[in-house]
């Protein structure tokens, strides 16, 4: 089948913006007979909140700007910490059958990524790793001294977040043997295009400059409705979420570390989810990874054990998206294809049924924060089929 590559992707697209529909006409003009594979977050985000807009909406609008196919990324991995993120993004798009992975970054191209990588899988990187970590350093500043000793150039190119998000695909596929080659597609760094702009100029403004010409209009509709996030509300929900645990409740849902559950159960008693976070974070704990923590929370459904502290290799491939013509390509993923989650709840084993229901569930918490009350239904997984463009 594949005589053209076939192009994955690892996207939020929250929302999807000008930049992103720049990367794919890029992907494009390089490899015109390329087929794209998404790979997106759904419900939630690895910044530890909901999305912006549905992920209907959101691959919808990455299929109109060239994308082939989207698939879900479970979110089981999408509010991991970078670095599981990347991993288990890179398994979903080899379950997929890539055949390249295309990302961003701020500097660093393909050689640069690879000798990184190379060097991270080595047993010198492994003892320079140790020796940083027996010195009572973090693990990201034992991980920077150890690329250091290598090469003082790639160390401080990695401090650069698109540069290490990329390197952290690029070591997956090395590590693992995928038979998967990296594409970069370098930012316009002189003209940036922000998704948190994007999102800023949506929320306070109504502004949707920074969204493509072909979304402006159901954009700015569903500014004006109220079919967006509230996060104010959202916050809220973690605020009183976190009130239900005690301290040891927290410690056994096992995302907790070093005492953090005592703190995190203390300042629970903020007047405001803002605060809580404000009164926690420190040099270890950055507002990132305490976010994250506080969406795995909410999302964990009271479960003694925290359905994010275990994590199992990728098992199904839910899709959202897929134009017509390349639906043949679905016989080739190595995974079985979810497209009714009915079906999908009737037919996986448990252990992955239980992850399909924890994305139906992201879903229902998801909308449950929208801003206008209407758009507050539950169970929308079961009544949205894929997109078929």
């Amino acid at each position: 089948m594949a005589t053209h590559p076939i192009i994955g992707i690892t996207a939020e697209w929250n929302p999807f913006h000008k930049g992103h529909a720049s990367m794919i006409q890029q992907i494009q003009d390089r490899y015109p007979k390329a087929l794209l594979v998404g790979a997106m977050s759904g419900s939630f985000v690895q910044r530890g909140e909901p999305a912006l807009f549905d992920k209907w909406t959101r691959a919808k609008w990455a299929m109109e700007a060239g994308v082939s196919i989207v698939f879900e990324l479970p979110i089981l991995y999408a509010l991991q910490s970078a670095d599981l993120f990347s991993s288990y993004a890179v398994d979903v798009l080899a379950s997929a059958g890539v055949t390249h992975m295309a990302f961003g970054t701020e500097s660093l191209g393909e050689d640069p990524l690879y000798e990184a990588a190379r060097f991270a899988i080595s047993p010198s990187y492994e003892d320079a790793l140790r020796g940083a970590l027996e010195r009572g350093v973090s693990y990201g500043e034992a991980a920077h001294q150890a690329m250091a000793a290598y090469s003082p150039f790639l160390a401080t190119e990695l401090l650069k977040p698109n540069n290490l998000l990329g390197f952290r695909y690029t070591e997956t596929i090395l590590r693992k043997q995928y038979p998967i080659e990296i594409l970069v597609i370098h930012r316009d760094m002189d003209h940036p295009i922000s998704a948190t702009k994007a999102r800023k100029d949506l929320a306070e403004k109504k502004d949707t400059s920074l969204l493509p010409s072909y979304a402006k209009e159901e954009g700015a509709r569903k500014m004006e409705e109220g079919d967006y996030t509230d996060f104010s509300r959202y916050e809220e929900s973690c605020l009183l979420w976190s009130r239900q645990y005690t301290g040891e409740a927290l410690r056994r849902t096992g995302l907790f570390r070093e005492g953090l559950e005592n703190k995190w159960y203390k300042e629970s008693a903020q007047s405001s989810y803002t605060q809580m976070l404000d009164a926690i974070k420190s040099k270890r704990y950055l507002y990132s990874r305490l976010k994250r923590i506080g969406a795995e929370l909410l999302l964990s459904r009271g479960n003694e054990m925290s359905p994010f502290s275990h994590l199992l290799p990728p098992g199904y491939l839910r899709l959202l998206g897929l134009r017509r013509e390349e639906s043949a390509y679905l016989r080739h993923c190595h995974l079985p294809v979810i497209t009714s989650v009915a079906k999908g709840l009737r037919t996986l084993s448990e252990e992955y049924r239980n992850s399909l229901l924890l994305d139906i569930h992201g879903t229902d918490m998801r909308a449950f924060m929208q801003k206008n009350p209407s758009y507050r239904k539950g169970r929308e997984d079961y009544y949205h089929s894929p997109l078929i463009m």
